[in-house]
């Protein structure tokens, strides 16, 4: 060969040289990518039996089209020719030798599940088994995806409630359709006050009216209502009803109405309620009438130190005694008895926050020292009648009653009290006793609790601790 035609051909190989460096680099990266893409690695061999006198010239053949019948190929640990057709699953190590063609994978020899990866500081393990998506299996799953918005979720929850649930004026009219009415508690109290204020009823009548007046009243709002439409008048106009079941049924509703509201108590007592109640207590021949006086007279009083100063310029004291000796049920002496305990301790109370700052409470602490409930008692002979009371009780319950009022009471009555010594160190004796065993038995406090008061109000008595 001459010399010219050494240099084409060694111009040649150069060439083919240049060009395969240029194809392996890019078959490098391209098997890097595909490595941390969980796509297997591709490594390029050069043919063992490739000699020097080849022109150089390198091909590589183009895969077949798989076909259906060939079996898919199955990795080992080793290298393992691929068969044309055959589909290499991902996650597999794979070369291919740049002479024949011919292709080699085999497992990755760090784990056959997991493929490590490193990148500097970002080290991490790639799950080569986990199910991956193409573009646009993620693009239709996203289909399905739709934005909350709150406020359109909101209303389409209210749409659904009125489709479900109709609404008040709807359900009115409905039931108005088929002679049935819908009312609020304020529709009715408002009826009834204005069948009352009519005047012409018979007592039948009245009856229900009244009931259901009572029933309605208990409601601060409703009670509230019925004095703004003239209600407490009309029933006034029927506390002196020659029928017992009557007075009965509008002293009990009146006493309804004021339970806790003060607005109607005020109105009360402007109305001069106070006045027919202690007349009741006083002369009313029915007991059942006399106990509802009773009942009303404890819900016009209550937090209420004006009306508890006119109780007592009235004589409600003198009302009170007369009621409770004229009676032989315990459980009406005893129910006197718990209301004028009660504002024994109001006042009691009022006293402890007369050193307040709240205008509101400095004001019902100067109303409260103007009624002088406890020389009042005193000089009513209101120590004398629980003294009589103590010898002819008969269960625990009224015996922690009246001690509690004696023992509001004692500062006031020491004297007075001086004849009830025997009784009371009896009492001492046997609640002692009670208080010890209800000790062992581990039960509740309460004869303990009774010890206790009759412990206190008896060195009160004698002025001596025990």
């Amino acid at each position: 060969m001459s010399v010219i035609g050494k240099g084409v051909k060694i111009a040649h190989i150069l060439g083919v040289i240049i060009i395969s460096t240029v194809f392996l680099y890019n078959l490098n990266v391209k098997s890097e990518a595909a490595q941390h893409h969980g796509q297997g690695a591709l490594t390029v061999v050069e043919d063992l039996n490739q000699n020097d006198d080849d022109d150089g010239v390198v091909s590589v053949e183009e895969n077949e089209i798989t076909e259906e019948n060939v079996e898919p190929f199955k990795p080992t640990d080793v290298w393992k020719t691929v068969k044309k057709g055959q589909k290499i699953p991902p996650g597999l190590h794979v070369r291919m030798d740049m002479k024949t063609g011919e292709k080699q994978a085999k497992l990755m020899e760090s784990s056959t599940t997991t493929e490590q990866w490193d990148a500097g500081e970002n080290i991490g393990i790639i799950n080569t088994e986990k199910k991956r998506y193409s573009r646009d299996e993620l693009k239709a799953a996203l289909k399905d995806f739709k934005y909350k918005d709150e406020t359109t979720n909101e209303k389409a929850k209210d749409d659904e409630l009125k489709k479900k649930f109709r609404s008040y004026d709807e359900l009115k009219k409905a039931m108005q359709e088929i002679n049935m009415s819908v009312k609020t508690e304020g529709e009715i109290v408002t009826e009834l006050t204005e069948k009352l204020k009519t005047g012409a009823l018979n007592t039948e009548e009245l009856k229900p009216i009244l009931t259901d007046l009572e029933y309605y009243l208990h409601q601060i709002d409703s009670a509230q209502i019925f004095v703004d439409l003239g209600g407490l008048e009309s029933v006034m106009k029927l506390i002196n009803n020659t029928n017992d079941e009557i007075r009965e049924s509008v002293i009990y509703t009146v006493g309804a109405a004021l339970q806790s509201n003060a607005k109607v108590q005020v109105a009360a007592l402007d109305s001069g309620l106070m006045q027919n109640l202690l007349k009741s207590l006083a002369v009313d021949p029915s007991l059942g009438v006399k106990k509802k006086a009773l009942f009303a007279l404890s819900t016009l009083v209550r937090q209420f130190p004006f009306a508890q100063k006119k109780f007592l310029d009235l004589g409600g004291l003198s009302a009170l005694s007369q009621m409770f000796t004229s009676t032989h049920e315990e459980n009406m002496k005893i129910k006197i008895i718990t209301l004028l305990t009660d504002m024994l301790l109001e006042h009691d109370y009022n006293k402890i926050q007369s050193t307040s700052t709240d205008p509101v409470q400095i004001e019902r602490s100067r109303q409260y020292n103007e009624v002088k409930l406890r020389e009042s008692m005193s000089a009513s002979g209101w120590c004398t009648l629980m003294t009589s009371l103590l010898h002819s009780l008969s269960g625990h319950d009224s015996v922690e009653k009246v001690i509690h009022a004696m023992t509001a009471l004692a500062n006031t009555c020491i004297e007075d009290f001086s004849p009830a010594k025997p009784k009371l160190q009896a009492l001492l004796t046997v609640y002692h006793q009670l208080a010890q065993d209800e000790l062992k038995d581990g039960a509740d406090d309460y004869y303990s609790s009774i010890y206790s008061t009759l412990q206190i109000l008896v060195s009160q008595i004698y002025q001596t601790d025990l």
